[in-house]
């Protein structure tokens, strides 16, 4: 008898549900990704991301708080025309329009923007490996009201996804740091 079947024998009929444990935090992401210097040139250099882990086949960077890993062996990744699995990411009006910009100027594929009930703002953009990243901006953008309206799931009402995959970009002429930040 295994650990786990044991543990689950000696609970007995007897004791209450337990319910769920509470969760401190969200530790990290992992992503696929086609190739490693790639993911990191795009998480660091385009999202503005800090490197944070770095090996053969898997990289992670800090980025919003929040730690997205990508590695390059024992991945699947997303079919054409999916919306989910996604990312996603706060941003303020300024910064989302700040953003799309930048895109555009790496040559990077954006979704156009989007509302779902005309006051928050959505844009889509994939990585160079295909993985889809929502940019919401909850309030402040001006005529929010007059964009596309799509529902929750917006592929195929207010964007279409597969116009954003790509096989090629313009990498910034500036390189940020590829020094691994640990945590303390």
């Amino acid at each position: 008898m295994s650990v786990i079947e044991r543990t689950a024998s000696e609970a007995g009929h007897d004791e209450a549900e337990l319910g769920p444990a509470k969760f401190q935090s969200l530790a990290h992401i992992s992503l696929p990704c086609r190739d490693l210097e790639e993911g990191i040139a795009f998480y660091v250099d385009v999202l503005g991301g800090e490197l944070r882990a770095l090996g053969p086949i898997f990289a992670s960077v800090r980025l919003a708080g929040a730690n997205v890993g990508f590695g390059t062996q024992g991945c699947s990744f997303i079919n054409d025309s999916a919306e989910y699995p996604h990312i996603a990411f706060y941003l303020g009006a300024d910064e989302l329009a700040h953003t799309r910009r930048w895109l555009m100027q790496c040559e990077i594929p954006v979704s156009n923007l989007w509302t779902r009930r005309g006051k928050e703002v959505l844009m889509f953009l994939r990585d160079p490996s295909g993985n889809v990243i929502e940019l919401f901006c909850k309030d402040g953008f001006k005529d929010a009201d007059k964009l596309p309206v799509g529902t929750s799931a917006g592929h195929g009402q207010a964007v279409n996804i597969d116009e954003l995959r790509y096989t090629t970009w313009k990498r910034p002429k500036t390189q940020r740091s590829r020094v691994v930040v640990r945590d303390k």
